[in-house]
């Protein structure tokens, strides 16, 4: 039975600041995707459990959208509610900070760097917010989020406010009990990370070189989701790519980047099509090359079928 009923879609047209029809491109690393049916920016957390939870009493399918990396809407948008998540306040006690979960993890990391904090250096290279981090444990140059994290707070509907430890997250490699298990549906409010006391300006020092060496590496200036793939146990994605000789394999708009293979570029007008045809085809190249099943590491979310 649909959700679709009148007093679902009554609910959902009287709800504050809610679009209908919203484009949801803009709002993505990738500059693709259809439109959300609802559509909410909300940054109160109470505000976004209040919605959740109107969705789940009405069975209304939501998303919970952060800065929009590594996600790949499909062409036809997204069905239901759409709520952008957009607290970004912080608070540092000592060598622990806490930050709401539409905090970008670029920023934070600067935040933290003129605290004179040190161990989140890595973050400069997550384009991604705080709370995207957590649902898939995000990282860079070889360090995760859950390296340094104490707890996330956040709300399961019908079952309220929670804190969750890392094991009750269950972090491992681009993934979580909220993307992939138990929490799946989950909001995270924010997060708490532990950090240690150091010299800031040599910490800003270090995320200069790290950026200066990733914009030699990646095409960082395009629209792009970020990695593309999860890297193989022991191998890297990107290098599987190039040996394939898909550097530079074009469907549409959509192109593997010439810089790296891990990466699509949108050259502008790329359809959600476009990549998923891009991204199958590297795929079954790779697979009949080596062996090697490549697995998606950007989530493909939206109206497909």
């Amino acid at each position: 039975m649909s959700w679709r009923t009148r007093s679902s879609l009554t609910w959902l047209r009287a709800l504050a600041g809610v679009k209908a029809d919203e484009t949801l491109a803009s709002r993505t690393s990738f500059g693709i995707g259809g439109p959300a049916e609802f559509f909410l920016e909300l940054g109160r957390p109470e505000a976004i459990e209040k919605a959740i939870e109107g969705c789940c009493q009405r069975d209304i399918p939501y998303l919970l959208l952060g800065a929009g990396t590594n996600l790949l809407i499909a062409d036809r948008g997204i069905e239901g509610l759409v709520i952008r998540v957009v607290n970004r306040e912080h608070e540092i006690e000592g060598t622990r900070v806490r930050a709401g979960a539409g905090l970008k993890m670029m920023r934070l990391a600067r935040i933290v760097a003129d605290a004179n904090l040190r161990g989140f250096e890595f973050a400069i290279g997550v384009p991604g917010t705080v709370g995207g981090a957590v649902y898939q444990d995000a990282g860079c140059w070889g360090k995760e989020i859950r390296e340094v994290l104490v707890s996330a707070e956040g709300f399961v509907p019908g079952a309220g406010k929670q804190t969750w430890d890392p094991p009750a997250l269950t972090l491992g490699y681009r993934t979580s009990a909220l993307r992939d298990g138990a929490l799946k549906g989950a909001l995270v409010v924010s997060a708490t990370v532990q950090l240690q006391r150091g010299d800031g300006e040599e910490a800003k020092r270090l995320m200069a070189k790290l950026t200066r060496e990733r914009s030699e590496t990646q095409p960082i200036k395009t629209k792009n989701c970020g990695s593309v793939f999860k890297n193989p146990t022991g191998d890297s994605a990107g290098r599987l790519v190039q040996a394939a000789g898909l550097k530079g394999a074009r469907e549409g708009a959509a192109i593997v980047s010439t810089l790296h293979g891990n990466f699509i570029v949108n050259e502008g007008g790329a359809t959600a099509a476009d990549v998923r045809r891009l991204i199958e085809r590297v795929m079954v190249e790779v697979k009949r090359r080596f062996g090697i099943q490549l697995e998606p590491e950007v989530e493909m979310v939206g109206r497909w079928k």
